[in-house]
């Protein structure tokens, strides 16, 4: 077993060659300014695994493409703006770059591992947000870039209301503008979505919150209202119910808008 660490710990003294085959010239834009920021990390915990990932194509294809990704993010720093990445954020960054595939994530880690190279941007990456990375998925990932350009976005969910009865029952979830159901793959989850950013704290749902001007709500009350009027009528649960909305509005924290300017191209 001693051998057989002792025969890792001296493959990742070649860490660095693994980064001229990856980009294949030393003299390539960015390669230096990566290769530089990622001394302090190389060598320490998954790194040491990057020569025998690189040995498996699977590992291979994913750590190559990310680097390649971080490569084309340092390009434009200026190597005396360089710094050593912070371990706390390195290590568990470049073991994720040997098998996360989805884009998405693995924009997020990238954009982050940047964000910690550069001596102008260093005071945004705190190591807390790789764990949040690590919790979210590729849908959660696509609707926070909603909020690189909205501070809040605002929502409606649909109610069945009996006045006689003094009831009231949600029927959907939060019905959101289409712009930030685009790319989602399962846009039916919003609701779950929504809870785990707010327990990661990066938004907060508001229901006692809306906005001023109701025509933004407009859209979103009339997009489901015909079938949801039809579903209240010939549901038996809802009989002598009428459809009601209520406004509400999704922030993003302060912690939330940290994450974004670290992770998430602006």
């Amino acid at each position: 077993m001693t051998n057989a660490w002792l025969q890792v710990a001296q493959e990742a003294l070649k860490v660095p060659g693994l980064l001229v085959e990856i980009y294949g010239d030393l003299a390539k834009p960015g390669v230096k300014q990566a290769g530089r920021a990622l001394e302090t990390v190389i060598g320490l915990g998954n790194t040491v695994l990057w020569p025998i990932a690189w040995a498996n194509e699977r590992s291979r294809i994913a750590l190559e493409k990310n680097l390649e990704k971080y490569r084309k993010e340092m390009e434009g720093v200026a190597e005396d703006k360089v710094v050593g990445v912070a371990p706390e954020i390195g290590v568990p960054v470049a073991e994720k770059l040997t098998y996360v595939t989805d884009d998405r994530l693995t924009n997020l880690y990238v954009k982050l591992l940047a964000t910690a190279s550069n001596q102008d941007t260093l005071g945004n990456a705190h190591p807390s947000f790789v764990n949040v990375i690590n919790n979210l998925s590729p849908d959660e990932a696509r609707l926070l870039e909603y909020f690189v350009s909205n501070n809040s976005m605002p929502f409606v969910i649909g109610k069945a209301v009996a006045p006689a009865k003094s009831s009231h029952f949600p029927i959907t979830a939060p019905i959101v503008p289409v712009e930030a159901l685009e790319g989602l793959a399962f846009p039916l989850n919003m609701d779950a979505y929504l809870s785990n950013l707010g327990g990661l704290g990066l938004v907060e749902v508001r229901d006692d919150q809306w906005l001023s001007d109701d025509t933004i709500y407009a859209p979103l009350r009339d997009r489901h209202k015909v079938a949801l009027e039809s579903h209240i009528t010939t549901h038996p649960a809802y009989s002598g119910s009428k459809l009601d909305f209520k406004k509400g509005t999704v922030n993003c924290t302060s912690f939330g808008r940290k994450f974004i300017s670290a992770c998430h191209a602006q």
